[in-house]
Parts: C-alpha cells; structure tokens; sequence
C-alpha cells in the first residue's frame, strides 16, 4: 500500500490500484450521518483469506450524549444502520467493510491532530485476525475512581454484572456494558432488578440506562443512591430468576403510560381511526398499487401479533391500508418514539392523536419496559399487536435477526404470532433516502401460529432457550411467505 504521511497523519493512501482515498473525506462523509465524536479510516489488507485485497475499515468513539438524548443503547446496531445506508451512496471501494468501536479517546498528538500512525499499528493486527473489539482495558483504576471498586457499593454492582454475564474474568471500569459484556436493553431491564435486590432499594433505570461502561454505571449508582429519592421501599423485588419477564410484564404501566393507552371506543377516537385508515388506504391505492393477499387469517378476536419485516417507513402504514375493517380498528402500534414521537409529546393535543392512533411509542432504554407492559397489557385484553422484530430498519431488504423481546412478549402473553410479508416497501422508500417515490406494494398473511408450537420448532433448530426459539422459528416462518411472494 502506497501512503504519503504529512506530519504524522495519512494524507491519502490507495486500496487497490486506481483507488485513491483520502481518510479524513470518508470519516466527514459517514460522520455527518450518525452519532459519531470522532472515527480514524484506514486501509486493511487480507481480509476475507483474499491477502492482496484491501478494503476500509473504521475505529469510531461513538457520540454518547447523542446516543442518551435519543434512547438508544445499542451502540453497534445504531451505527451499523447509519453507516450501511450512508455506503449505499458511496462508490464501493469507498465503502467500509466494518469498524471497531472504541469507548476511549482516538490517540492525538501534541497539536491535537489525529494520530493515524498509532491507531492503524493498534488495530489493524486485531482486525486481520478477526477480532473487532476494542483494545481490552488496563485495568488501572484512576485515582478518581480508585474508591468505586473497593466500595461496599462497587462490589455489589461487580458481583450483580458477573452474575447477569456470567463471566469468569475480572470485570474493569472500561469494560462496555454491551459491547464486552454482552448487555442489551432486556439485559439493562434485568440488571436494574439484580441491583434493586442487592440494594434493598429503589433503582431508578435512568441510573442504568444512561451508561454505556461499567465506570459511568458505578458513578450513576454511587450518586442515585445517595439521593434523597432513593429510599428503601417495602414493595416485593422481581428476581431474574424463574418467571422473571412474566412477573415484570403483569406490573401495570405507570401513570403517563396508561394515559397514552386508548382501550375504549369512544366517538372521536373512531372517528380519528376512519378518517386516518381512509386516507392511508386511498394514498397507497393511488401512488403504490398496493395489493393484499390472506388478511382473512388476521384474527377477528382475541390477542395476536402481526409481525412483519421492516424496511420502510411505509411497512407501518402499508399493513394498515391491508387490514378487514374490524382489525384495522382494534390494532395498536408498536413504534421507535424518538424519531416519531419525541418533538411531540408536550403537546397534549398531540398525545392525544398518538393515543387515539393506538401507537406504543418505545425507546431502547428509560421506555422500553413500560411499553413492553403496554402491549403486554393490550394484549392481554384481546387487543392486536402490529411489531417488527428486527428492530431496526433493513438496509438491504433482507429480513435480519429477530430481538429477543419479540419473544418474551409473544411466549408470556400466549398471543397468536401473524406472519406479514411485505414486498415493494423498501424499493418505494429505503431507509437510505429522504422522499419516497411510486412503486408496487404487496402484503401478504400468513397462517396464524402459535407460540408454544414455534417454541417446539426453534428448539429442534438449536436455539438455547424458549424466547430465542419462538424468534427463530418466527423469523423462519417470515421467510418463506416473503420468499412466496
């Protein structure tokens, strides 16, 4: 590989013969697309067993305050999205092939400049031999931090994480909650239950949701729990143990998740609902010929959940404008809040709107239990449950892995699982550009299925416990109707 250094960063280097990149080009490209505080491209060879191939490869410090403004806690689901829709306009040799992520500072040198040099020698032998974490940690507690492990109150979070990850290894104040010890959203709902038995006490989830490494976790921790709000409490603790998510999920919501919960049939609701199924119906008629086949296997009563492949904005609205007349009028949504709902909320005209559409706004940490206990809840009560389980829009059109909350609610609610395979979506609206256009939409039904019955099937296909086995088998299920299409 040919490089010419300026000072002590890369100017330019090339890939391949006749592709020139210029690193600091790249890194403005896919940085103004996603929550990123500063990332170093490089150039990787070997990769894939091809040894003279190079390919562009990423070491990102992710925006963690932007990440804790939107909700999110999936660090590398979130940028993967990003990146792979920013790549999609990017010539492919331009392209990244992956990226580590990193939650420490990128090394500079004396002038504040980037030091290229010493990430690439840092990580490109890690990447070469497949590893994409982060450089493990040291291990060296800061003197500011020296009293948080040998605190009554850090060895009770260090024993409640070794439990939950069931990790043999010394647990360090750099470790990623999700990145090194494997924590999710479900796994953060969880942990907050662990911490509350330890404690004796009530734990608030934004201590926990607002970190993303074991040393912003014992800085929270140590100062909730030396507020004044955080008092002993003599209400019964959820263990993580047997029955965990059932028992959590039966807690009804709190007080302003209930208000945004329409159950009734009062007159403006339903006539928001017509008015809003009229016009969805007669603009997908109009600019995407949309057509439907089997919505005589969506269940006239009682709880299920229609789940479908996500792609699109339109997914949402395409299944809408499909749905018999008394389902159409029965269902809720369940919706990613931060992108659709956060300017709005204050409003109370507007909350008002979001209740009487039947939308479950979610986030991925401070609202993700209270909507799960609302579609819990709905359910519950004979209502549908329209969910997408990949989570995350596709990029690519293809039906990715299910999360495992999909799961918990479909095995602990007992609601018939709707398979809807969604065609012409993503070619009419990709998550990759800003405006629609016209193209053709088919939704198809599938059978209705049964949770215990897919439990059975994901076990026989290697899954390890019961929620990822409904996933798997769901998801399977999913792809062959789509594939029928």
């Amino acid at each position: 590989m040919t490089e010419r250094p300026v000072g002590k960063y890369i100017e330019a280097f090339r890939l391949n013969p006749g592709e020139k990149i210029y690193p600091e080009e790249i890194e403005a490209v896919y940085t103004q697309m996603a929550p990123v505080k500063e990332m170093c491209v490089f150039g990787v060879p070997g990769m894939d067993g091809v040894r003279k191939s190079r390919v562009l490869w990423a070491v990102i410090q992710p925006d963690l305050d932007s990440f804790r403004e939107f909700g999110e806690v999936n660090l590398r689901s979130v940028l993967k999205e990003r990146f792979d829709n920013v790549s999609l306009s990017l010539p492919v040799y331009k392209r990244l092939k992956g990226f580590t992520i990193t939650l420490e500072d990128l090394p500079h040198n004396f002038f504040g400049k980037l030091e290229r040099y010493a990430v690439r020698e840092i990580y490109e032998p890690r990447v070469i031999a497949g590893i994409e974490g982060a450089l493990p940690g040291s291990g060296e507690a800061l003197a500011s931090d020296s009293g948080l492990l040998r605190s009554e109150e850090g060895i009770k979070v260090l024993e409640c994480l070794k439990e939950q990850c069931g990790i043999i290894r010394p647990i360090m104040l750099e470790d990623s909650l999700e990145l090194d010890l494997g924590i999710d959203s479900l796994g953060r709902i969880e942990l907050v239950s662990r911490l509350e038995l330890a404690f004796g006490s009530d734990i608030k989830d934004e201590a926990v949701s607002r970190s993303f490494s074991v040393r912003e976790l014992l800085r929270e921790l140590e100062s909730a729990l030396k507020s004044p709000e955080i008092i002993a409490s003599k209400r019964q603790r959820i263990s993580s143990g047997s029955g965990y998510w059932n028992n959590n999920l039966s807690v009804p919501p709190n007080q302003e998740t209930w208000e945004m919960i329409e159950l009734g049939t009062g007159y403006f609701a339903w006539l928001f609902r017509f008015t809003l199924t009229a016009v969805d119906c007669l603009l997908f008629r109009l600019f995407f010929s949309i057509k439907s086949e089997g919505a005589d296997n969506v269940p006239k009563e009682g709880a299920y959940i229609l789940y479908a492949n996500h792609s699109s904005f339109l997914d949402g609205p395409a299944i809408a404008a499909c749905l018999p007349r008394r389902p159409v009028f029965q269902i809720f949504y369940f919706v990613f809040g931060p992108y659709f709902f956060r300017p709005f909320v204050k409003s109370r005209v507007l909350r008002n709107l979001v209740k009487m559409g039947r939308f479950i706004p979610f986030d991925f940490s401070t609202h993700f239990l209270e909507a799960l206990r609302s579609c819990f809840l709905v359910l519950k009560r004979g209502k549908g449950l329209c969910y997408f389980p990949e989570g995350l829009r596709s990029t690519t059109g293809k039906i990715g892995r299910f999360k495992k909350g999909f799961g918990v609610l479909a095995l602990e609610s007992g609601a018939q699982l709707v398979p809807v395979a969604i065609e012409g979506a993503h070619e009419a609206w990709a998550s990759s550009v800003k405006y629609p256009k016209r193209h053709p939409i088919r939704v198809r039904f599938g059978k209705p299925l049964l949770p215990g019955d897919m439990e059975k099937d994901g076990r026989l296909m290697g899954a390890q416990d019961s929620y990822s086995a409904i996933c798997m088998a769901a998801r399977k299920e999913l792809l062959e109707l789509k594939n029928r299409l």
